[in-house]
C-alpha cells in the first residue's frame, strides 16, 4: 500500500563526487538529522497571452533547489569533508579559510511514511558556510542547532537512452523492492547504474 502522508527525517548521509572517474564514493552517515527545507530554483510554467485567451504554454524550467539541513551538530568531520575546512595539526584546531575547493557531493536522506519509508538522493549538491546560534543555559535549555545551506543543481545522466539533467532520485520501500530499497541508502544509485 503506498504512503497518504510523510513525516520524520532520518539516516543523512552524504558521498563526495569523484569528477575524475565520474563516480560517487562510499555514503557516509552524518547522524542528528532534524529536517531538509527545500526551496525550488527556477521558474514555473507560464502562459502567454493573445486573441483574448492562452496562445501558448511555456514550460517551467527546473532550476534544481536550495536546501537548509539542519543537524543536531556538524562535526569536524563533515566540515572538512563538504567545506572544505583545514585542520592545522600544530595548533590542533580546525580553519575556515576564504577560498575553500569547490567540493561535489550527493545527499541521501530518509522520511518516514505512513505505510513505509521513502529514501531520497539528491546530485550535485555544494555546501556553503554554516549558521549557528549559541544561546545561554536557562532552567529549561534549548538544544542549539547548526543548518548547513546547500545548492543542488542538476547533473547529467542517461535516462531512458537520453542524456537528461537529473537533480534528484528517490524509491519508496515495499514488500517487493526491499533489497533495491537497502542498496539505495548503500550506494548513489544513478539512472545509468539503477538496475
Amino acid at each position: 500500500m503506498a504512503n497518504k502522508v510523510e513525516f520524520g527525517f532520518s539516516t543523512v548521509k552524504y558521498a563526495i563526487y569523484d569528477a575524475t572517474n565520474n563516480t560517487y564514493g562510499t555514503p557516509v552517515a552524518f547522524p542528528g538529522g532534524v529536517s531538509l527545507s527545500l526551496t525550488r530554483e527556477g521558474g514555473d510554467s507560464s502562459d502567454f497571452y493573445a486573441d483574448n485567451g492562452v496562445y501558448y504554454s511555456f514550460s517551467g524550467t527546473n532550476g534544481g533547489y536550495s536546501a537548509d539541513l539542519e543537524m543536531a551538530h556538524i562535526p569536524e568531520s563533515v566540515r572538512v569533508a563538504l567545506l572544505g575546512e583545514v585542520f592545522d595539526e600544530t595548533a590542533g584546531m580546525y580553519i575556515e579559510v576564504t577560498d575553500p575547493q569547490d567540493i561535489q557531493f550527493a545527499l541521501i536522506c530518509e522520511r518516514q511514511g505512513d505505510q513505509n519509508p521513502e529514501a531520497y538522493c539528491f546530485y550535485n549538491c555544494k555546501a556553503s558556510r554554516i549558521e549557528m546560534n549559541a544561546n545561554t543555559k536557562n532552567d529549561s535549555p534549548d538544544v542549539d542547532t547548526e543548518t548547513l545551506n546547500i545548492r543542488i543543481a542538476d547533473q547529467k545522466f542517461t535516462v531512458a537512452g537520453t542524456e537528461r539533467g537529473v537533480v534528484q532520485s528517490h524509491i519508496e520501500r515495499t514488500s517487493e523492492n526491499t533489497a533495491k530499497y537497502n542498496a539505495f541508502l548503500a550506494a548513489v544509485v544513478t539512472p545509468s547504474t539503477g538496475a
